[in-house]
């Protein structure tokens, strides 16, 4: 036996392990690079508050199981700073491929399974980042499945209960999966898809259902007892609420139903993309296949066409895919109910834990399509029949397009990951300098950006120290994190109020909290990527768009006038406040 097929062997004997052994390794090497000061400073500083100073960080409590992980974990290693929480979320993401994978694996290929969910964990062009709502959210929505479809399948009823119970839980890690309650549809949809089930049966299974989830609000409602947080919880709720309400929000209801309804209009235009790539290389790959050479040819010009394909937000081209596969195996009589099943609940994973994302799927889409898009390669491995119709896959020469698929999507992966981090663009390459500061210790970022805060840093340190009240406006919450200070306005990230919402909060720092904080107010932008400093980055008469928000910009500049606050440093991208007269 040569070596090849030994290597062969013992792949196909450890084919999970030596698959996780390579994930991790290349997880870990992403996770010392790149510096994002936006959402990883943000959940952060929700963590390293929410066992010390629970209020400061009332905002976050809508990921409220989130911060409880998220608050263990910082508890347990206190000084570990950005590169743990870059941990916790590649044994999150793990977990959830390895749960994803025990599911799959009793319906599809073992090779099926791997390749598609490592298409999965790489469909970001940026890697991964630090641990946060979207990846404890997908780990308990796919062990919701495991649980349910075993339970329906061998009518375990005690397992059901557990699935109602997982449900429950998890609107707790992200308020919107509350949604993820349409998991229970499969029970009654299956009076539809087979004859032999009862209505008696199927009712059943969903009142244990419903009583499992009981059990999950209770649990919960008890942690939040035991630990006081009932009213950080209720003012946290309150607030969504409100600000839900206003217009200029960009979590008003009609935005985020906007958003969603807009990105399904992106996913019918990727594969409208993907079918046009099938139009053209399906007849030339007749035509071509008679040559040695050719062939040679259309393989690298298959490969470069879905480059192409997945060049822009390759996430809604697996989100069409994922559809596809779903849906067919759904609609084709001959595939077996277990199968129908496990479609559905990877269907309404799909269409569900997006919801009340003000990014939708370009956001969350990468932690919804853990099952469904493994389900799409199933479905093309398989060859199936349409009912009917002498039509199959095979013969429209669909299996030779696939790996071409495949081969250009990871290709273009690689080379995009290599040239961004999180919120940190540039080559990786060139990711070599560190952030002085103890928590930041094993992150690499550019020299620019490095230089930006380590100017800052040591300046704050002249006028802060631990626990003390920080307003860091209004789009760096990484501030927060690195000083180990109290947010002042219940929130690190102030950007995310809209006007209103942000006047209201601060009114209500200034009344409730007895000192005025320390500010610091950056001067350029940073979310996706550091810009040039803007000089009129305070100016009250620019026009609103994403980043910009005059009526916040007039309440923060009305506090700092009206509380006799004066620069105590500044340079080109930042400006230190402190109250006259303060010590």
């Amino acid at each position: 036996m040569n070596l090849i097929q030994k290597l062969s062997r013992i792949y196909k004997n450890y084919t999970l392990s030596i698959t996780l052994g390579f994930v991790l390794v290349v997880m870990f090497l992403l996770a010392l690079q790149g510096f994002d000061v936006v959402d990883e400073g943000w959940y952060m500083t929700f963590y390293q508050q929410f066992f010390n100073h629970p209020e400061s960080v009332e905002y976050n409590f809508a990921f409220y199981l989130t911060g409880i992980v998220g608050g263990l974990w910082y508890e347990l290693f206190p000084t570990r700073g950005i590169l743990s929480f870059r941990i916790l979320a590649m044994l999150c993401i793990v977990s959830t491929f390895v749960v994803s994978f025990k599911i799959l694996s009793k319906h599809i290929s073992k090779y099926a399974a791997i390749l598609g969910l490592l298409m999965v964990l790489f469909v970001n062009d940026f890697g991964y980042l630090a641990f946060y709502y979207n990846h404890l959210s997908s780990l308990l929505a796919v062990l919701t499945i495991f649980f349910l479809l075993r339970g329906i399948n061998e009518n375990h009823m005690y397992l059901i209960l557990i699935a109602g119970c997982i449900t429950a839980i998890n609107v707790f890690s992200r308020l919107p999966n509350i949604t993820l309650f349409a998991f229970g549809l499969v029970i009654p949809l299956q009076l539809l898809l087979t004859k032999s089930k009862s209505v008696k049966y199927c009712f059943k299974q969903l009142f244990v259902y419903g009583f499992g989830a009981v059990v999950g609000f209770c649990f919960m409602y008890f942690v939040l007892v035991t630990f006081g947080h009932i009213d950080i919880m209720s003012n946290a709720i309150l607030g969504i609420l409100d600000k839900g309400q206003n217009s200029g929000s960009n979590h008003n209801l009609s935005r985020l139903l906007s958003v969603y309804f807009k990105d399904y209009g992106l996913v019918i235009k990727a594969f409208l993309k993907i079918v046009i790539a099938f139009v053209i290389l399906l007849p030339t790959q007749r035509l071509l296949f008679r040559y040695t050479f050719s062939k040679f040819i259309w393989y690298i010009f298959g490969v470069i066409l879905f480059v192409l394909v997945f060049r822009v937000n390759a996430i809604y081209s697996l989100y069409a895919l994922s559809f596809l596969g779903c849906f067919s195996l759904v609609l084709m009589q001959k595939v077996k109910l277990n199968y129908k099943v496990l479609s559905l609940l990877a269907l309404i994973m799909m269409m569900f834990l997006p919801l009340g994302s003000d990014g939708g799927i370009h956001n969350v889409g990468y932690v919804c399509i853990w099952l469904s898009f493994p389900l799409f390669l199933y479905m093309m491995e398989e060859n199936f029949n349409w009912e009917h119709k002498n039509i199959s896959f095979k013969k429209l020469g669909l299996p030779k397009v696939i790996p071409l698929l495949i081969i250009g999507f990871f290709i273009l992966k690689a080379y995009k990951i290599s040239k961004e981090a999180y919120f940190d663009i540039g080559n990786r390459f060139y990711k070599t300098y560190t952030i002085n500061n103890d928590l930041a210790k094993g992150v690499y970022t550019t020299k620019e950006r490095a230089k930006v805060f380590n100017e800052l840093l040591p300046a704050l340190q002249d006028y802060i120290k631990k626990d003390d009240y920080l307003l860091a406006y209004d789009k760096i919450p990484m501030v927060n994190f690195l000083t180990e200070t109290r947010p002042y306005m219940y929130n690190s990230w102030v950007w995310v109020y809209d006007g209103v919402m942000f006047q209201k909060q601060l009114d209500r720092a200034e009344d409730e909290i007895g000192v005025l904080p320390i500010v610091v107010q950056q001067k350029f932008e940073t979310i996706v990527a550091f810009s040039e400093p803007v000089l009129d980055y305070m100016s009250e008469e620019k026009e609103e768009n994403y980043k910009y928000n005059k009526g916040r910009v007039i309440a923060m500049n009305d506090f700092l006038e009206r509380n006799n606050y004066e620069i105590v440093w500044s340079n080109t991208h930042f400006n230190i406040y402190k109250p006259k007269g303060a010590n």
